[in-house]
């Protein structure tokens, strides 16, 4: 597997965060599934910053994007009480799916903590087969 390297540099949407004490495991340290779930929390800030209103989204069109894949990678422990920055970035959007790309660093140092790759593949909820993500909306999310 090769190694995800970023930079903050690379990010112009960021989430802010501090390691709660419930996000630990037995050694100390940040959960590795807690990574994943603040990685989820902060596409959903990215959303209200580019004025994306997602719930209203999904009443009125009765579409919505659900995770296909995750893939993560940690770096460096993280501990209690520790800010953390995520970085959110459109990666690429195709047809029916879009592809996020989020760097987690400390905010201290920069340092990055974990990346993830994450896919979401637009869907009708009616049918829970994907439909295809509208010119509008594509332009709405690709903010950087």
């Amino acid at each position: 597997m090769s190694k995800i390297v970023l930079s903050k540099d690379d990010f112009e949407a960021f989430w802010e965060a501090t390691v709660r004490y419930y996000e630990l495991d037995p050694q100390g340290v940040m959960h590795n599934a807690n990574h994943v779930a603040l990685f989820d929390q902060a596409i959903t800030s990215y959303y209200k910053h580019v004025n994306y209103d997602y719930m209203s989204d999904i009443e009125e069109t009765k579409k919505d994007f659900h995770t296909v894949q995750v893939l993560a990678q940690y770096n460096k422990p993280l501990y209690f009480d520790q800010d953390i920055e995520i970085g959110v970035k459109v990666k690429e959007i195709g047809n029916s799916s879009m592809t996020w790309i989020m760097g987690m660093f400390l905010k201290e140092t920069g340092d990055l903590v974990s990346s993830c790759e994450a896919v979401h593949v637009y869907t009708d909820q009616t049918t829970m087969k994907p439909t295809p993500i509208t010119d509008e909306l594509k332009a709405k999310l690709k903010f950087n």
